[in-house]
């Protein structure tokens, strides 16, 4: 009886690791789409019995899931690549929304500075047609509103970015959570049976992929199957069955850009931070902040150089031309940990010197230090009170304490600040402050009037006329061959000379406020003969001068902004957006094909082969019949045992 009751017994056992085979497989064929499932199978061993005898049957020792650490690791550092790559191409689309790249800088804000330029070579054409300049002041008007339009979407395009990050964090927060749960329950069920909790291993193994997509991170295997996952700079997220908290809030300069903390210290993580959707927030904004700053130093360099213009010319009131263009200035933001009282005030004083960007000034021992945030570099100012800084000139007031720091944005707000101020045509300064006439003269010597230049350009023995002058009209008259006077209306000499027959001679008058100080309106006398009692008329421009206009015109082939002619600068601008966009969108295809490899490595390992299931249902199928027979005949044999008693 003994050995059919172990027959009987052996039967069960190939019976119930039968039945639990065929569970595991339907589990497998009904989790074939299930994210993150492992495939599982089962574990048999053989029950030994007595010594040189056969065995007693089967046991299911365990269900273990086909998991493969090295692939698994791949396909989550993959995600969270493919997903910053994904965001950034994503955002460098809406950059390429708002910049004509396809046209090359010929569309969009580019167009509307051409046709600001076309414009004004028109009144050149005739400076009286009140039509030439009201069409001028038009496009003017439509210039600022392109600026304005420009720098609105680019802040929407922020705005954006600052609710995808803020929603980027709460994600993580709420998957970190999740996982130090489920990091609890793995240990708990561990640690009571001994054995790994697949279906909680699978469901924290994808989150923890989850969680990639939103920042790049690094794990470490703990006790009793507890993970930890820390971020890629090496702040924790999940430690053990503790969740970390992140959060956004406003840097410490208070101008409103979002900076990314952690919580347990408050320090500040987001330049450590990279990876997912996270790192790539991070890196298109720092795009989009490059973006700002230009548009926003085209609308300053733009400015200057027409205003400067203007207010070197005769408006149609006889007038120095006022300013064309308003633009908000450079924003200085004091840290909130400052000690000190001191504060910043900065200009763009040479535009064709600076390079739009962002600094921060701090004040150490041996004086100020400017680190711009693009690139990083160190630039050593001084002590002050007046500091130069690639054509910004800052100005420190008040006392500021050693580790102070400021934040200086030179151009961030210009473009939307950009506008008009007057909707005068009779404003536009086109004609030239003076122009030449000859008189009744026997040599043959010419006056030519030229364009505004720096007093301390003029050569040695140049006649200055005062700016108490400037407007009134003038007379050069020779009292010798070699000697001049300048005469005022009244006739009353105003300043004299001397005359070379072989150089000539040079006299310049001086401009008054607003025009820049020191410029001057150089007036050149040819080298020849001359003649006493020659003379020359200098008269203000009339109605009918383009000289002044001209220059604006001009502007189009100067170089107003970091060396460069507006038009170079947005060409560039827009090249790099469009280069950039290329490049990411090629990042993200690669990317995104080596997330496809590392998930089909894994999933040739981990996945669900339906077919394979099938084979695997038909054997355990038939090892079920099997050990059911084994159980029958067993039973056949016991029956006709006790019928034969």
């Amino acid at each position: 009886m003994t050995g059919l009751t172990q027959l009987l017994e052996i039967g069960l056992t190939g019976l119930s690791a039968a039945t639990e085979a065929i569970q595991t497989v339907s589990d497998n064929t009904a989790n074939v789409n299930t994210p993150g499932y492992n495939v599982e199978s089962v574990n048999q061993t053989e029950l030994p019995g007595a010594a040189g005898g056969p065995g007693l049957g089967t046991n299911v020792t365990s269900i273990q899931r086909a998991f493969d650490q090295f692939a698994y690791q791949e396909v989550v550092q993959a995600s969270s690549a493919n997903q910053a790559a994904q965001t950034v191409q994503t955002n460098t689309q809406t950059l390429a929304a708002i910049f004509p790249v396809a046209s090359g800088g010929t569309g969009g804000l580019g167009a509307a500075l051409n046709s600001f330029f076309a414009a004004a070579n028109q009144v050149a054409q005739d400076p009286t047609s009140t039509s030439n300049r009201a069409a001028f002041l038009g496009e003017a008007q439509s210039l600022a509103s392109t600026f304005r339009s420009v720098g609105g979407q680019l802040a929407a395009a922020s705005t954006s970015l600052d609710g995808q990050l803020a929603s980027a964090v709460q994600q993580i927060n709420t998957l970190a959570q999740q996982i130090a749960t489920l990091n609890q329950q793995i240990a708990g069920q561990t640690a009571a049976s001994g054995g790994a909790p697949n279906s909680l291993l699978d469901q924290r193994d994808e989150l923890v992929r989850e969680l990639s997509e939103q920042v790049g991170i690094t794990t470490i295997q703990g006790a009793n199957g507890v993970l930890d996952v820390y971020t890629a700079g090496g702040a924790a997220l999940v430690n053990g069955t503790s969740a970390y908290q992140l959060a956004v809030s406003s840097d410490s300069y208070g101008d409103g850009e979002p900076t990314v903390t952690y919580t347990p210290n408050g320090q500040d993580l987001t330049n450590s931070l990279t990876g997912g959707q996270l790192g790539g927030i991070l890196s298109s904004r720092s795009q989009l902040v490059s973006a700002q700053d230009t548009v926003g130093g085209l609308a300053v360099g733009l400015t200057s150089a027409v205003n400067q213009q203007q207010s070197l010319g005769l408006d149609l009131n006889g007038k120095l031309g006022g300013p064309l263009f308003s633009v908000a200035g450079p924003t200085a933001y004091a840290s909130q940990s400052n000690t000190g009282s001191g504060a910043l005030t900065a200009t763009i004083s040479n535009p064709v010197g600076f390079t739009p960007g962002d600094f921060i000034l701090t004040k150490t021992s041996s004086g100020f230090q400017a680190t711009d945030i693009a690139t990083g570099q160190v630039t050593t100012l001084g002590n002050g009170p007046t500091l130069n800084l690639d054509g910004l000139t800052i100005t420190v007031s008040g006392t500021v304490a050693t580790g102070d720091s400021f934040k200086l944005e030179p151009t961030a707000a210009a473009a939307q600040s950009f506008a008009t101020t007057t909707s005068d045509p009779s404003a536009i300064a086109a004609a030239s402050p003076y122009v030449a006439t000859a008189g009744n003269n026997l040599g043959n010597i010419q006056a030519t009037v030229g364009s505004a230049v720096s007093g301390a350009t003029l050569p040695p023995g140049t006649a200055v006329i005062p700016a108490a002058n400037f407007g009134q009209p003038i007379s050069i008259k020779f009292t010798s061959s070699s000697t001049f006077q300048v005469l005022s209306s009244g006739n009353s000499v105003i300043a004299s000379g001397s005359y070379s027959a072989t150089s000539g001679a040079e006299i310049a008058i001086a401009y008054p406020s607003p025009a820049p100080a020191g410029d001057v309106v150089p007036i050149s006398l040819s080298a020849g003969t001359a003649v006493a009692g020659d003379s020359f008329g200098i008269t203000p421009g009339g109605t009918g001068s383009s000289g002044n206009i001209v220059g604006i015109a001009g502007l189009a082939n100067q170089n107003v902004l970091s060396g460069q002619t507006l038009g170079s600068a947005y060409a560039a601008l827009v090249t790099n957006v469009g280069s950039r966009g290329q490049e990411a969108k090629v990042t993200a295809q690669a990317a995104q094909a080596v997330l496809t490899q590392a998930q089909n490595t894994q999933q040739s390992i981990s996945g669900v082969n339906l077919d394979e299931e099938a084979a695997h249902l038909v054997a355990y199928q038939q090892a079920y019949q099997a050990a059911a027979k084994v159980i029958a005949t067993a039973q056949t044999l016991f029956d006709s045992l006790l019928n034969a008693v």
